[in-house]
C-alpha cells in the first residue's frame, strides 16, 4: 500500500481510501450490492481485472469481508468499513453543494441510471404486484433499460425480460439523469417534452415517488433551485 510517510490520522485515511475506484467500491456496497456482477454494475466502466484487486485489498485493509459459502461468495462492509459510510456520503454531499452540475455526454448511460434507480427503491412505496418499467432513452448515448418491480424491491435488466410493459418511461438521456439525481424538476421537463411517461394514471402518478429520498440528492435539488433563482449575468 502507498504510504504519504507521515503520521497524521488524514495522511493514514488517504492511504486506505485513496486508490481510483475505491471510493466507488465502497460507494456499491453501502447501497446493498454484495456480489462481484452487482458490484461491477454499479462501477461499469472499472475492468473486472482491477475490480477483483481493489476488492482483495479492502479484505487486506480490514474494510471488507469476503464470504465464500454454498450460496456463492458476497462481500459485506466490516465495521470499520461501515463506519466510512459517513465519509463517502460526505463527500457527495460535498459536491453536490459546490461542484455538481448537468452531466457530460460521456456521463449519460441509462442502463447505469437504472441499476441506481433499483439501488433506491422503497419497498413501502412499490406497486402490491409485480410491474416493469421499460426506459428508452434518446439523444446522446441512446438506449433502452428495464426496471422489474416486485416487492420488497426490484431488479435492473439491460436485456428485454420478457414481462408485459406496464409503464413506458421516453426521453432525453440527459433529462432523465437530471431528474433522477434532483438536478431538475420533473414537472419541467415534462412540460418541456424532455420525459413522458405513457400508462395508466396510477402509475404515471406513482412512479416518481417510489424512491428513497437521499440527503446528496436533497442537496443536488436545493442548488439546482438556488442556481435558477439567481439573476442571469
Amino acid at each position: 500500500m502507498f504510504s504519504y510517510g507521515e503520521y497524521c490520522p488524514i495522511a493514514v485515511g488517504v492511504e486506505f481510501l485513496g486508490d481510483r475506484w475505491t471510493p466507488l467500491v465502497l460507494r456499491e456496497l453501502m447501497v446493498g450490492s454484495h456480489r462481484f456482477n452487482e458490484i461491477h454494475r454499479g462501477i461499469p466502466k472499472i475492468s473486472r481485472t482491477l475490480l477483483s484487486q481493489r476488492l482483495r485489498a479492502l479484505v487486506e485493509r480490514g474494510l471488507v469481508e469476503r464470504t465464500d459459502d454454498h450460496a456463492g461468495i458476497t462481500y459485506h462492509l466490516t465495521p470499520a468499513g461501515a463506519d466510512l459510510e459517513v465519509v463517502i456520503a460526505g463527500i457527495g454531499i460535498w459536491a453536490a453543494r459546490w461542484t455538481f452540475g448537468d452531466p457530460d455526454k460521456e456521463q449519460l448511460d441509462i442502463a447505469w441510471l437504472v441499476w441506481r434507480m433499483h439501488n433506491y427503491l422503497d419497498p413501502a412505496r412499490l406497486p402490491p404486484r409485480r410491474t416493469t418499467v421499460e426506459f428508452r432513452a434518446s439523444g446522446h448515448n441512446a438506449g433502452r433499460a428495464w426496471l422489474v418491480v416486485e416487492r420488497p424491491g426490484g431488479t435492473a435488466c439491460q436485456i428485454d425480460p420478457g414481462y408485459d410493459i406496464d409503464l413506458l418511461v421516453q426521453g432525453d438521456n440527459a433529462a432523465l439523469h437530471r431528474w433522477f439525481v434532483g438536478r431538475s424538476d420533473l414537472c419541467d421537463e415534462l412540460a418541456a417534452g424532455r420525459i413522458r411517461f405513457d400508462g395508466p394514471g396510477h402509475l404515471v402518478r406513482g412512479f416518481p415517488t417510489w424512491f428513497v429520498q437521499d440527503p446528496m440528492f436533497g442537496e443536488i435539488r436545493r442548488k439546482a433551485r438556488a442556481d435558477r433563482s439567481m439573476p442571469a449575468a
